[in-house]
């Protein structure tokens, strides 16, 4: 064992370092140094072993569109753990409160000269010209900015950090333009704090548009802050690129769902793919705009154990079905305490609706479907959409127990019933679905003349083969009821009126095997 157990650490440290050697070698090719100094940068800066050859060339992309060589990130490998975009928005910043000649020095001690040195001293140390005014170049990038607001500061400003003058300029601009109020600013700042890492001209850019072609209210703008910090030029491939969702025109969908606006425009195509691939229609996306605030992995692990799970994957075609997907975690967390207080009956509404909803079902006596909405369209689509909602049940309900049965249960008899019997021949016998498949396969048994009838011996005069299937399944819920004098108890297991516990579970198990 103790040999097994080293021989899985060597195994994890021997992939480990194969892994950061991949990424070293990238490194070094990218910007063509040795592999020692390569080595030596890894070590000093452990984040550029988690840099795939992506991301590192993403990087260099972006110093390079600033006008800096890619040995820049030799010169300083702080920038090796900027975000591409965090390395615009500084360099942006930098350049809008009036920095001279910005060396990629000034960008990876951003956070030293706008938060630590007033801007007396830069002026002083020449990093900003002595003479200019500083409050009214960062108000001339706000197009929403009274010209008869000349002075913001009425003390010397020159005493002031470069941080301090931003935060005084956002949020009159926002009480400007939203009618921020100073507890709801200084809230949305503590809550939001990349808000004063933007450059002005992005926050003005950004509301412009959320106000101008979103036609976003100011009030929910106001109550959603975190759309103040959403990335323009993201949310203009969203808009002319992404367009719609289920048909639906993208700016009405950020109407109502605000947090769409702040997805990455690539990450939103991943996910519309993801649900393509599985055959999400529109529809469902229609019903379920807040799938699109997951992540594209998260959304395909939890479609794929969806699979697997015979309650969730009988609502896969559901319009309603991204809601269990979206609510996963707590579909889950119902599924599993109403399956142990022996309820069965779900319904897509009690795994991912209201909370009150669900309680009220976990609470209340007995197992039924509710309305047996959910059980009627799984049937008209098992059915292949031949029949209408309104004819499948005008049969089903002929039934006096149809929704007291487990939808998983009525979906795996149609499976199997399906193998060999057409969708007309199940539509007209609809009823025989309520019934446990031991119970029905049994009964089609004598059909099939694989075992002697013992109960009604008259029947063995009987030539089955007169028969056509439609028949056959009449006859057999026949024989399902002709012990319970055709009171409908002919769907219950061998304790009557009650679903047997362990029946429905081995069912359900057979299911997910599939």
């Amino acid at each position: 064992m103790g040999l097994l157990i080293r021989g899985i650490h060597y195994t994890r440290h021997f992939s480990s370092v194969s892994q950061n050697q991949n990424e070293l070698s990238h490194l070094t090719k990218l910007i063509n140094i040795s592999k020692a100094r390569a080595e030596y940068l890894a070590i000093r800066h452990p984040v550029i072993k988690k840099m795939d050859k992506t991301k590192l060339k993403e990087l260099i992309d972006t110093l390079h569109d600033l006008g800096y060589p890619k040995e820049t990130l030799v010169k300083e490998p702080l920038l090796f753990s900027l975000l591409p975009i965090t390395l615009r928005y500084r360099y942006r910043i930098l350049n809008e409160c009036g920095i001279t000649n910005i060396t990629a020095s000034h960008v990876a001690a951003y956070l030293n000269l706008v938060k630590q040195k007033t801007i007396g001293e830069l002026k002083k140390s020449g990093e900003i010209q002595s003479m200019m005014n500083v409050e009214n170049r960062l108000a001339s990038y706000m197009t929403q900015w009274p010209t008869s607001l000349t002075t913001l500061i009425n003390d010397d400003v020159n005493n002031y950090t470069l941080q301090m003058l931003r935060l005084r300029i956002i949020q009159r601009y926002l009480e400007l333009v939203l009618d921020l109020t100073n507890e709801e600013f200084n809230r949305g700042i503590l809550t939001y704090p990349t808000i004063k890492h933007r450059p002005l001209e992005v926050l003005n850019e950004t509301l412009t548009m959320l106000q101008s072609q979103i036609m976003l209210p100011t009030h929910k703008i106001k109550s959603n802050l975190y759309l103040v910090q959403a990335d323009p030029d993201n949310l203009r491939q969203i808009i002319y690129n992404f367009r719609s969702i289920g048909g639906i025109d993208i700016k009405e969908v950020i109407r109502l769902h605000p947090k769409v606006a702040t997805k990455n425009f690539s990450s939103l195509m991943a996910i519309r793919e993801v649900l393509q691939e599985y055959g999400i229609s529109n529809e469902a996306q229609k019903k379920c705009f807040e799938i699109y605030t997951l992540g594209p992995n998260t959304i395909r692990e939890r479609l794929e154990n969806a699979k697997t799970i015979p309650e969730f994957n009988a609502f896969f075609n559901h319009p309603r079905f991204l809601k269990m997907i979206y609510f996963n975690k707590t579909a889950m967390k119902r599924l599993m305490t109403l399956y142990n207080n022996n309820k069965k009956c779900l319904s897509l509404n009690i795994l991912s609706g209201s909370s009150s909803r669900y309680e009220a079902f976990e609470k209340a006596p007995g197992d039924r479907l509710g309305k047996g909405k959910d059980l009627i369209f799984c049937l008209t689509q098992a059915l292949g959409r031949n029949y209408t909602s309104s004819e499948v049940r005008q049969i089903i309900r002929r039934h006096p127990f149809w929704i007291n049965i487990p939808l998983v249960q009525v979906k795996f008899v149609h499976q199997q019933l399906s193998k060999e019997y057409t969708p007309k021949d199940i539509f007209e016998n609809c009823p025989i679905l309520l019934y446990p498949w031991n119970k029905v396969n049994e009964a089609l048994s004598i059909m099939n003349k694989r075992q002697k009838h013992v109960q009604n011996k008259s029947l063995e005069h009987l030539n089955l083969s007169c028969l056509n299937n439609s028949q056959k399944l009449s006859l057999a819920l026949y024989f399902l009821e002709s012990n319970h004098y055709f009171s409908g108890n002919g769907v219950w297991t061998e304790e009557k009126n009650k679903p047997a516990p362990n029946s429905l579970q081995l069912e359900s198990r057979t299911v997910a095997q599939q």
